[in-house]
């Protein structure tokens, strides 16, 4: 029989030293990402998670009945880097306006809520609703998000993308 030399003999203890040492160093790289880049809570439906988790059923249910009554449009396809401004129309289904929503708006990034702006309504008449401008002041991806209620306790949620350029 052959004698194992002690190198192989350390082999096995020697693997799973290492092994440990590589899971603690991926396991701090993980942290420091994490840290580097943070969770942001989704907003999308302008209430906390919890409350959106509790109420879903109900919020769909709403969403569904507005999306059978009305039709909105918003005008901003795309931002310049500066001053912008949007606007949004509401209209029956039977193409009437819409004069008494409540509507909240908010532009976003998509990775970030660090440049979030929530211009506030600046007039509306004939189902146009007009919102103070505000300013972009980074090129790339954008959301409009919108929440609309009307008096008929109808709710609509929409998200849209837009382009930020020079």
């Amino acid at each position: 029989m052959k004698k194992q030399s002690k190198l192989s003999e350390l082999r096995w203890p020697i693997g799973i030293i290492l092994a440990i040492f590589g899971l603690i160093g991926l396991s701090i790289w993980t942290i420091e990402q994490a840290n580097i880049n943070p969770v942001v809570e989704d907003d999308f439906y302008f209430d906390t998670y919890q409350n959106v988790e509790r109420n879903i059923n109900d919020i769909i249910k709403k969403q569904q009945a507005f999306d059978k009554k009305y039709t909105v449009s918003l005008d901003a396809k795309k931002f310049i880097l500066g001053k912008n401004s949007v606007s949004l129309t509401i209209m029956t289904k039977e193409n009437q306006p819409v004069n008494d929503a409540n509507i909240t708006i908010k532009i976003t990034r998509p990775d970030t809520n660090q440049y979030d702006k929530k211009p506030k309504l600046k007039s509306h008449e004939n189902g146009t609703y007009r919102f103070e401008s505000f300013e972009i002041e980074k090129i790339g991806r954008w959301q409009i998000m919108t929440k609309i209620a009307t008096p008929d306790e109808l709710i609509s949620f929409t998200k849209t993308e837009v382009n930020a350029t020079r």
